[in-house]
């Protein structure tokens, strides 16, 4: 498998999962859901998601044990550190009228972007 092909799980995610929130935008802001909130955080998260996957690839072509696991583990902590400390901002920055939905929304795509990213590396592991 490629690194395009590996990709493409997570750029489709990204692109239902707009579409899906602009379609449905009045729905879900009637059910509570601030949905600017969620796309902004569905943005951030995809960003990051790509950036961690391209540390990760570069780990993967490391020689040494050293350089494997400094990518790995370097692009799950700025990974979780950068959307804790987002998370952190928009609390701080809204207080008590933090959209509580789009939050838990936004860490549900975290969870699936982190699943989709390990299955894009782990065939491109396969193939070699």
């Amino acid at each position: 498998m490629n690194l395009r092909k590996a990709l493409r799980p997570i750029l489709i995610f990204f692109a239902v999962v707009n579409i899906l929130s602009a379609s449905l935008y009045s729905t879900l802001k009637n059910m509570g859901l601030d949905t600017d909130v969620f796309l902004v955080g569905n943005l951030f998260i995809c960003i990051l998601t790509l950036v961690s996957f391209w540390m990760m690839h570069n780990g993967l072509q490391s020689k040494s044990t050293a350089g494997f696991m400094s990518s790995v583990y370097g692009s799950f902590i700025i990974k979780l550190v950068l959307a804790a400390l987002v998370v952190v901002a928009y609390a701080q920055w809204k207080g008590n009228a933090m959209n509580t939905p789009a939050l838990l929304s936004s860490m549900f795509t975290y969870l699936a972007y982190t699943y989709l990213e390990v299955k894009g590396l782990l065939a491109l592991v396969k193939k070699d």
